[in-house]
């Protein structure tokens, strides 16, 4: 392995920070509205369903796997997947703009299933982006 090359315990480390970071920002409408603020171009709504998948790919569910992921993480993924599929099929096609989107009970349903799947990956918190920890 080269000095360019990463292990994939350290990728997944990565992956499971990622998603940390994900849920940090879906799981608190005040993150949310900061960062519609701070990029008024960006469409939050569509960013928190598209980021999603930037770190969990529901084709390859191995991934995510022990040590990294804990047993409690992993259905902790998969709870949170579907409830964004659910809240996906029930938002319109034409996104509503965030301050309005905050105020239904999707938003707020999808708001607290990122802030209990947190929890759950808070209880041994984030992982090293440079050293495994396994």
């Amino acid at each position: 392995m080269t000095d360019d090359e990463i292990t994939p315990t350290l990728l997944n480390q990565r992956m499971r920070n990622g998603v940390m970071w994900y849920l940090e920002i879906a799981s608190s409408f005040e993150v949310q509205l900061r960062l519609q603020a701070a990029v008024p171009r960006v469409n939050v709504p569509n960013d928190i369903f598209n980021m999603w998948g930037d770190w969990i790919r529901e084709d390859t569910p191995e991934s995510y796997c022990e040590p990294v992921f804990s047993r409690d993480e992993q259905a902790a993924i998969w709870r949170y997947n579907a409830i964004l599929d659910d809240v996906l099929d029930e938002v319109p096609e034409d996104w509503p703009k965030l301050l309005e989107l905050i105020k239904t009970e999707h938003w707020k349903y999808l708001r607290g299933a990122a802030e209990s799947t947190l929890e759950v990956f808070l209880r041994r918190g984030f992982f090293s982006q440079d050293v495994e920890q396994f």
